[in-house]
This record gives structure tokens, C-alpha cells and sequence, in this order.
């Protein structure tokens, strides 16, 4: 009957906590630090695939109401560049606002019930002691039987008896004569008895016997090495338009030492990655490279232009298309890049004078850019090389060109 009542007792003093959960209301904010990531998207308490909330990078808050005050939320956020491929999972975690107070057990008093004395017929062989959940093991047969009066004991009340009590593995005196039992047959494991028995004389309580479990054996586990997590990729291709100047020393025999180049670059950027600011790339370009005939000025050939002319300023060019390739060092610090590499060309033109006469030219080069990102769109930039035309004689003698260009790129 106590059990019930105490199960109960406990079932009404933890229904309230969850009948009052107070709802909250989280906002969770973030920046965006990297202006190439075009998509963010989140999840509140897990990361399942089919529940993610997708939004541009222009999102940079997301508010959930109606949330359980009493215990921590957590929002899962990952980014990305292509908005299919997700970086890991940052996360931000919510506290409880009102904690959950742990509430403790309330034992329900009850008041002691006081039989009335009475002389009882004689005892049986053995007289039971209740204990709670568990039974005790009986007690051996005595040498005799007296009759003895009793009293209920509930709970912690303490009753006197008129001859005598017997305890479990103990005997306690009575006021006129004392019978030990021959002995007591132990259960299996110890056995808490839930109440208290004491003699006419006052005597301390008797604290109740705790049963304590051995502590579990934990085997050592070896510690296991996990594998290095692979830098997360941030490639994105740039496409340049531009204009070049370039310088030879010494020139072609045939062709003036200022000429003017213009053309399209395609820049595959942080093709390997390393870190966050550390990635390998390729630079391709393709060039219109004229070559202005020696005997004619530039200022012969801006007036021809302005006569409207053309045909004689062009005629005084050869023309030749130049293909460069340059695997590049990537470095990005915000919205400032810088590339640094070398690379080959190859130039060819029909008409193009050569010291062979093969109308085509070839070389080496190193080359530097430096770029700056407007948006994660749009930059501009400029670049410069130093090479050597191998084509027109060995290392020590081949000709060698400076060139410097201005261009604007856009990115994706």
C-alpha cells in the first residue's frame, strides 16, 4: 500500500514540470566571412538529410519560436560555394533558460496506528518481519515459544512490545527474559529492512542497512588515431578580359620594341586546396599579338587611325595569336588575391618574320597577378611577366620581353 501511495506521490510532483515547459523564442546569427559561399543552409537538433532549410548568403539570421525553455537547442549550419557541395557543421548551441529543477522524491508521512494490546495465541514457528520490495530470510526455529503481546510498528514509529521482538539477524532484549535464535539463514544478497524495532528501554534508532554493488571493472581502451580532415574545396573559375603592353630587349630584327596584345584568360582557381588561404590553380590565356613593322611609328599609325585609315594601319602589322599556360600559387586574404607562377607560350602567324622563317615563336615565363574582389562576382586586376622567347636563340641570347596588363574578371 506505501509503494502505491509513494508511486503516485512521485507521479504528481513531476507532472508539473512537463504541464509548465515555457516556451522561448532562439535567434541565432552568423557572418558571412568568405565572399565566394553563395548558400548557407541549418537544422535545429540534428543534422537528417531531409530536413535542411536552404537560403542565399544573404541569410545571415534565422529565429524559431515556440521552442521548450527548459532544455539546450542546438542550430546545425553549414555553407557552400555551388550551393550542391556542404561544408561540416558549425554549431551554436541555445542554453535553458529555466533549467529544469531536479525535483526530489516527497515521502508521504503517515500517522502511526497503535493497536490495542491484546494477548495474542501462541506464535508459529517463525514470526515474519516485512521489509519493502524484497523478502527476508526466515529465522530459525527457537527453543520455545512464549506467548507475547504486540504492537504495529508503521514507518519510523517506535512501539514498545511486551516481551519480545525479533529482528532480522539480530535479537533484541526484552524486558523479562532474552531468546536468541540458533541461527540465521542468510539470502543471497544483503536485505534492507524498511522499518525500526526497539526495545522498552529508549535506545538510538537503528540506522538501516545500505546494500552497495561492487564497481564495475572497466577495461582500458586503446586510443585510436583518427584520419587528418581534408581541407574543404574552394575552387571557382574566373574569366578576364584585359589589355597587355609589352616590351622586347632586344627586338626582333623586323618589328619595333613596343607592341599592344589584348585577349581573354580563363583562371581555375585553388584546383587543389590546402588550407583556408593556400590553393593551386592554372592560368590560361589567348592573345591577339600584332607585330608593328619596325620602319612604322605609332604615330603614324594613331593618325592613319584617326584619318579613319584603317587599312593602311593594319596592313602594317602582322598578326599573330600568342596561347600562354601557367600553373599558379593561390593566395586569397579576404577580398584581396594574390597568384604566383611560371609557365610556356606559343605564338604563331602566317606572316609573322622569324630568324628560322617558321612564322611561330615559343618561350618561358614567370608570372605575378594581384586581384581585387568587389563581390563575390566581379574583381579587377593586374599582372606582369618576364620571359624569354627561346625560339630566337639559346638561354644566354634569346630575347627577352617584360609585359604588364590591366583586366576585369567575373567569377563562378
Amino acid at each position: 500500500m506505501r509503494m502505491k501511495f509513494i508511486a503516485l506521490l512521485a507521479a504528481l510532483v513531476l507532472l508539473p514540470a512537463g504541464l509548465f515547459a515555457v516556451p522561448v523564442v532562439v535567434t541565432w546569427e552568423w557572418l558571412l566571412e568568405d565572399p565566394m559561399v553563395t548558400t548557407f543552409r541549418y537544422q535545429v537538433d540534428g543534422e537528417d538529410d531531409d530536413k535542411w532549410t536552404v537560403v542565399d548568403s544573404s541569410v545571415t539570421s534565422y529565429t524559431e519560436r515556440g521552442l521548450d525553455g527548459t532544455l539546450a537547442h542546438t542550430l546545425y549550419l553549414q555553407q557552400s560555394y555551388d550551393g550542391v557541395h556542404f561544408s561540416g557543421s558549425a554549431i551554436s548551441v541555445a542554453e535553458p533558460m529555466f533549467p529544469a529543477i531536479e525535483e526530489m522524491p516527497v515521502l508521504a508521512e503517515e500517522p502511526a496506528i497503535v493497536a490495542e494490546p491484546e494477548v495474542l495465541a501462541p506464535v508459529a514457528e517463525e514470526i515474519p518481519v516485512v521489509v519493502a520490495e524484497e523478502e527476508i530470510a526466515p529465522v530459525a526455529e527457537t527453543e520455545a515459544v512464549v506467548p507475547v503481546a504486540e504492537e504495529v510498528v508503521v514507518a519510523e514509529e517506535v512501539v514498545p512490545v511486551a516481551e519480545e521482538v525479533i529482528a532480522a539477524e539480530e535479537v533484541v532484549p526484552v524486558a523479562e527474559e532474552v531468546i536468541a535464535a540458533e541461527e540465521v539463514v542468510a539470502a543471497e544478497e544483503p536485505v534492507m529492512v524498511a522499518e525500526e524495532v526497539a526495545a522498552p528501554v529508549e535506545t538510538a534508532p537503528v540506522e538501516p542497512v545500505v546494500a552497495t554493488q561492487p564497481e564495475p571493472v572497466v577495461a582500458p581502451v586503446e586510443p585510436v588515431e583518427l584520419p587528418k580532415a581534408k581541407a574543404e574545396s574552394r575552387y571557382y573559375t574566373t574569366i578576364s578580359l584585359g589589355g597587355t603592353f609589352n616590351i622586347q630587349t632586344p627586338n626582333l630584327p623586323a618589328y619595333g620594341k613596343f607592341n599592344l596584345q589584348a585577349g581573354v584568360g580563363v583562371q581555375l582557381n585553388n584546383l587543389i586546396t590546402f588550407n583556408d588561404s593556400l590553393g593551386l590553380g592554372v592560368d590560361l590565356d589567348l592573345m591577339y599579338a600584332p607585330y608593328k613593322v619596325s620602319a612604322y611609328g605609332w604615330s603614324t599609325a594613331v593618325q592613319d587611325i584617326f584619318k579613319f585609315d584603317f587599312a593602311t594601319a593594319f596592313g602594317n602589322l602582322d598578326h599573330a595569336i600568342s596561347i600562354s599556360i601557367a600553373p599558379m600559387l593561390n593566395m586569397e586574404f579576404g577580398k584581396v588575391a594574390f597568384d604566383l607562377g611560371v609557365g610556356g607560350f606559343f605564338t604563331y602567324g602566317p606572316s609573322l618574320a622569324t630568324t628560322d622563317e617558321d612564322s611561330m615563336l615559343y618561350g618561358a615565363f614567370a608570372k605575378a597577378a594581384l586581384e581585387y574582389k568587389f563581390n563575390k562576382s566581379f574583381s579587377l586586376g593586374a599582372s606582369g611577366k618576364y620571359g624569354f622567347i627561346l625560339s630566337e636563340g639559346s638561354l644566354s641570347s634569346a630575347p627577352q620581353f617584360a609585359e604588364g596588363s590591366v583586366y576585369m574578371g567575373f567569377s563562378f
